[in-house]
């Protein structure tokens, strides 16, 4: 079973990083693009500045997600410093739930966004994209980061005394 999940999480880590990776890249290109069309041929590109806009929303997402599993999120350790060691567990472990009550609830809210995007037919203006997707999206990251969460709970990532950062 150990095998299992540890295969699994390493192919979930490649996957989160293509993703990120694809999507900066992606980014860039399509600035670049942009720019060179406007500057040279004195015609703009409107749907590349957009697909970059939900390309960063999503990268963006995504790298939080994967920043979720070693537990490099914002947090106040010069105050949980000074606490004793078992209060500083009970402070980890509330800041663990707190952190799947909100991401859940994330989760919870960009669904109901997702199936009401999908109802409507909703697309974006330039890029003619459905929304949904785009939402989809969303959902799709806050799962991970409720799943990388988990993971960093157990691994002990949002321990005071001893942070792992990769």
């Amino acid at each position: 079973m150990k095998y299992v999940a540890a295969k699994a999480t390493s192919w979930l880590d490649r996957l989160e990083k293509f993703t990120v990776v694809t999507f900066c890249g992606s980014i860039v290109i399509l600035i670049f693009m942009g720019v060179l069309s406007r500057y040279f041929f004195h015609y703009s590109i409107a749907w590349s500045e957009e697909l970059a806009r939900f390309l960063f929303l999503l990268g963006a997402l995504f790298g939080a997600a994967s920043a979720c599993k070693t537990g490099q999120h914002g947090g106040i350790p010069l105050l949980v410093d000074k606490f004793p060691p078992a209060l500083q567990r009970v402070t980890e472990v509330f800041v663990g739930i707190c952190m799947l009550v909100f991401i859940g609830y994330l989760a919870w809210q960009s669904y109901g966004t997702t199936m009401r995007a999908l109802a409507s037919g909703q697309t974006s203006m330039t890029t003619g994209i459905s929304i949904w997707v785009i939402n989809l999206g969303m959902f799709l990251a806050f799962c991970l980061a409720f799943v990388r969460t988990v993971q960093g709970l157990i691994i002990g990532a949002y321990r005071i005394d001893k942070p792992i950062v990769e």
